[in-house]
């Protein structure tokens, strides 16, 4: 199962990246990833994912645009390569529809998203985003993977579910993630987690990331 193809478009884009190897290489945000990863600048300091998702606004997230700064892009793309360059290209459409998404636990206003697909080691991919109320955006923190994310990601959404915070959990959350404690790398990043986390890979992906980031 893919994910369907953006369509998104926009007036403004940097050149095309000569090397694509994915079905949404050539949206413009796809682009602007490939070029920020080749070392080019934009005149903002800040690139758009487009209009924060609804999912996101009914757990908190304030209705604006969706940004990241680009030395985050740059830096994420450089320190946790376990997040496919795929992924980076599809991000706008996965944060539609996350596998879950609930208030970091530092209760500061910021929302950490876990996506439907996961890492080249298999983990979940998560995405923290702080809304910043003084120029009405939210903000994109971080992109990564997380080891035994399921694990962790759990024990947030009944924090939440505990203290009486908006969350969001979509219905297959449990059957879609990787069993916990399993040490199976996922055949690929470009599809959502296996039902039932048993899919044998054809080649085992390590992840380089030794320790996972918190949110």
């Amino acid at each position: 199962m893919r994910m369907p193809r953006s369509k998104s478009r926009s007036s403004s884009s940097p050149k095309k990246s000569s090397a694509e190897s994915d079905l949404d290489a050539d949206t413009p945000w796809a682009r602007i990833i490939d070029s920020i990863t080749r070392g080019d600048r934009f005149p903002r300091p800040f690139v758009s994912l487009g209009s924060t998702p609804a999912i996101l606004k009914s757990v908190g997230l304030i209705p604006a645009d969706l940004v990241m700064a680009q030395g985050k892009v740059a830096r994420c793309r450089r320190e946790h390569p376990e997040v496919g360059r795929d992924i980076w290209h599809r991000l706008p459409l996965l944060l539609t529809d996350p596998l879950a998404a609930f208030p970091s636990r530092r209760r500061d206003g910021s929302l950490v998203v876990v996506l439907v697909v996961p890492d080249a080691a298999g983990d979940p991919v998560i995405v923290a985003i702080q809304p910043d109320m003084n120029v009405e955006r939210n903000v994109v923190l971080s992109v990564y993977g997380k080891t035994r994310g399921i694990d962790w990601a759990t024990r947030q959404i009944a924090d939440a579910k505990r203290d009486g915070l908006p969350h969001y959990v979509r219905g297959d959350f449990a059957a879609t993630m990787p069993q916990p404690g399993s040490a199976e790398a996922i055949p690929s990043s470009s599809g959502p987690i296996p039902a039932d986390g048993t899919a044998k890979p054809k080649r085992q992906i390590l992840s380089v990331r030794k320790n996972s980031t918190n949110s």
